[in-house]
């Protein structure tokens, strides 16, 4: 028998083969059983399941008919041949993208209490734990939730946003002061902006550049998050008893590595500035911050307490981060890519502030051709594009379809946004679409790219600020020059989860 040693650890070839032998049997075992259990639950309705594309039995949609690459707009292709609702299932789990407003305000909106869940599977539980279980956007529906819920609600409503105001003002000056003689590349000078703008609201800590190693953090734990919604992608994690695999194992072995480094990376994401913060506090008697504001009023015996402030400040700057970012750059490749609409921005700002100065909060009801390209920006390319998946909690029966309980449920928002029957030229940017006689807006929960229901983005408001603030001062102070190979908007964007601008190749020049 051949055997050999390693770290005072041996293995024996024999008895290596005859686990891996128990290990399928067992595995085979569990599947099986599971197909039976789910087989048994789903007769108890004689409705079908919605419409979609069909796979393997149990083993669903293989992966490679899972969209990956602007998925969203596979959606769209598919609604065509099975309608607004889109259902398919992989590996037991199953998942639902909706297409129309419609069905995403019956669903979504209506049966909110039902379907305002997220996806968790043992596994979750055992490689990320804690850390990335305590974030608002990945804490089950209940009353954990509605505490975590209610910290963001009485911290970041409309209300509350006046004390971040101040901070907004001077950080998007200074960007928008740096935009010609900036050294870096302009994509990092805009995710500079999103990055300090939340680590002074929330910590009252200055970072000179994104690539420092705190927001460099935030980024790494976006980057991961960003391929969790991908409609389909976790299948896998619902295999029964998956997270037993050895280290060893090939596949399953990979991607359980993976999920490791990702709850130490977001251990690390929300721990070094909550550290810094501290010894911030520590050292400076007059240190003023959100967090030092919320630690002050909470009793140092509370740690229940004192963890969801933690988890608060690291989940607000994770979700600003790459959202901002996103709708920013986008607005530098619309202004290139639309001169005209340049122009007329920047006609309004000069006759009602008069050239040369800035524009403040105060001026945004006086601005309405502005506040278009801002609402245009948020429809033409919102950057989650699927918006963060629900999961429901109850069995569903929605316009004779069968929709089960633990179903993972997908908006595409994309395809809402971009709906012809709404819309005219929907790929085209138009701002004045969004002009009424009246004059007023719809309210800031008529747009879509924040979401749904009771998982609608808490952070809107701050967010909303700061993008209209940024579109404003840029189009006083620079003109954006067309880009170089014209035409064809999504040439510049990326093709992940995140409908981000990949490249951002306009020259900016002050304005004479």
């Amino acid at each position: 028998m051949l055997s050999f040693s390693k770290t005072n650890a041996r293995f024996s070839f024999d008895g290596l083969s005859q686990t891996i032998s128990n290990s399928v049997l067992l595995l085979a075992g569990l599947v099986l059983s599971s197909i039976l259990i789910r087989f048994l639950r789903g007769t108890r309705y004689r409705y079908p399941y919605p419409p979609g594309p069909k796979g393997f039995w149990y083993l669903g949609l293989p992966n490679s008919k899972v969209p990956m690459k602007k998925f969203w707009l596979t959606y769209i292709e598919w609604g065509k041949k099975y309608g607004d609702l889109i259902h398919f299932s992989r590996f037991g789990k199953h998942y639902l993208v909706i297409n129309s407003l419609q069905a995403a305000r019956d669903i979504l909106d209506k049966q909110a209490r039902v379907t305002s869940d997220r996806a968790h599977t043992r596994i979750d539980e055992m490689v990320l734990g804690d850390n990335m279980l305590k974030t608002l956007g990945s804490v089950s529906y209940g009353d954990k939730w509605r505490k975590v819920r209610k910290l963001f609600h009485q911290n970041l409503r409309a209300e509350s946003m006046t004390q971040f105001r101040p901070i907004q003002t001077q950080q998007v000056q200074s960007f928008v002061g740096g935009l010609v003689l900036s050294q870096g590349t302009l994509k990092d000078h805009i995710a500079t902006l999103s990055q300090k703008v939340m680590f002074l609201s929330l910590y009252g800590l200055d970072i000179s550049s994104n690539k420092e190693e705190m927001p460099a953090r935030n980024r790494e734990f976006v980057e991961f998050f960003d391929n969790g919604i991908i409609p389909g992608w976790d299948g896998w994690k619902s295999i029964p008893f998956i997270h037993l695999l050895p280290s060893w194992f090939p596949w399953g072995g990979r991607l359980i590595a993976a999920l490791h480094a990702q709850g130490e990376i977001t251990g690390e994401g929300a721990s070094k500035p909550w550290d810094a913060v501290q010894e911030k506090i520590k050292s400076d008697g007059n240190h003023t911050s959100l967090i030092a504001k919320l630690l002050s009023e909470t009793d140092p015996d509370n740690d229940e307490e004192i963890d969801r402030i933690k988890w608060f400040g690291f989940q607000s700057i994770a979700a600003a981060a790459d959202t901002t970012l996103s709708a920013i750059s986008t607005f530098f490749v619309a202004m290139s890519l639309y001169p005209d609409v340049q122009s007329k921005g920047q006609e309004e700002l000069d006759t009602v502030l008069g050239k040369g100065r800035m524009p403040t909060f105060d001026d945004r009801p006086s601005l309405p051709y502005i506040e278009a390209i801002f609402r245009e920006l948020m429809r033409w390319h919102p950057a989650l594009p699927m918006g963060v998946p629900h999961d429901c909690i109850e069995d569903i029966v929605y316009d004779g379809c069968y929709i089960p309980k633990g179903t993972t449920i997908y908006a595409n928002i994309w395809a809402m946004t971009h709906d012809p029957s709404v819309h005219k030229d929907p790929d085209c940017f138009i701002p004045e679409r969004h002009l009424r006689e009246d004059g007023h807006f719809e309210n800031i929960n008529s747009i879509l790219a924040y979401g749904f229901g009771r998982r609608v983005c808490v952070g809107r408001y701050m967010a909303n600020d700061t993008m209209w603030l940024t579109i404003a001062s840029t189009l006083a102070a620079v003109n954006i020059s067309p880009l170089p190979n014209g035409g064809n908007a999504e040439d510049y964007f990326s093709e992940g989860a995140f409908c981000s601008p990949h490249t951002l190749d306009c020259t900016i020049s002050p304005r004479v």
